[in-house]
């Protein structure tokens, strides 16, 4: 049986663009500005977070990157504060304020509330944030959009994206 592709919505000329965009230089620079990096997400794409999370620190030396992994801490901080603080609760709560650090956040819409309230946050202390969505978001948070229509084309460029940055700081990703 043949079985048509999924539609990636022409992903590699999606990822060619935003790689060679001035956006993706801002990304670059801020993560090597930055020993410390947190990065937040929302359904698939908070397991893309987390796998790069440990790519980035385990093939970067001097990068320290986490993603938010306690769904104890998710599920009672949304219980009892409501989703939308979720992640500025654990940025807040949990995480060290001694070095200035960056919050990435991923987002399909580009309008999850959590990851907005975590980088209003991020900036209440000195931080820096960047966003990196599917679908424009307020353009007041820099961002890398890719103008996408499917949740799995913004998963899947994601997870290429952070193996291209990977790259882009000196890291290199091993063989099989």
């Amino acid at each position: 049986m043949n079985y048509p592709l999924t539609n990636f919505e022409n992903l590699e000329e999606k990822f060619t663009t935003a790689v060679s965009s001035e956006k993706y230089k801002t990304l670059v620079s801020l993560c090597k500005k930055h020993s410390e990096i947190y990065v937040i997400a929302n359904g698939g794409l908070h397991y893309v977070a987390s796998h790069m999370a440990t790519d980035m620190s385990r093939l970067l030396s001097n990068k320290y990157c986490y993603s938010f992994d306690s769904f104890g801490f998710i599920t009672s901080s949304a219980n009892d504060f409501g989703f939308d603080s979720i992640f500025e609760r654990w940025l807040r709560n949990c995480v060290p304020k001694n070095n200035k650090s960056l919050v990435i956040g991923l987002s399909c819409s580009g309008k999850s509330k959590n990851i907005l309230n975590a980088f209003e946050y991020a900036e209440s202390i000195g931080w820096d944030y960047f966003f990196v969505t599917g679908k424009e978001p307020d353009p007041k948070f820099a961002s890398l959009t890719i103008n996408a229509k499917h949740f799995h084309t913004v998963e899947t460029f994601c997870l290429m994206l952070f193996y291209e940055l990977i790259h882009s700081l000196g890291g290199t990703c091993p063989d099989i």
